[in-house]
């Protein structure tokens, strides 16, 4: 995963990043949780398949709750890095079940 940020028509400010880790990404309106949701085991290890995804909104506290695969996820991390998001924590534990649990029967 590559950001590409232009910031002299001269220059160009690149940063890879070689892992996935679920993470927390901070802006002024939102701060969005990815918490590991579906760890599959592959010969190369335990690979995460899908996330959980909180948005909570800064201002009021309020929070939503969605489920994306791990494609969608590096796709949305990248786009907010490159908007100006900070990565201000990782998640590598699975989200508590008593605060999201998609599809409970109860």
């Amino acid at each position: 995963m590559s950001t590409i940020v232009a910031q002299h028509p001269k220059t160009m400010y690149i940063k890879r990043v070689k892992e996935t880790h679920p993470m927390q990404l901070t802006t002024l309106v939102t701060t969005v949780d990815f918490f590991p949701e579906a760890f599959i085991a592959e010969e190369d290890g335990v690979i995460v398949k899908r996330f959980q995804k909180r948005v909570t909104f800064n201002s009021n506290g309020l929070k939503s709750y969605s489920t994306v695969t791990a494609l969608t996820a590096r796709h949305e991390w990248s786009e907010r890095i490159a908007n100006g998001a900070e990565v201000t924590d990782l998640n590598l534990e699975q989200m508590p079940r008593s605060e999201y649990a998609p599809m409970a029967v109860g």
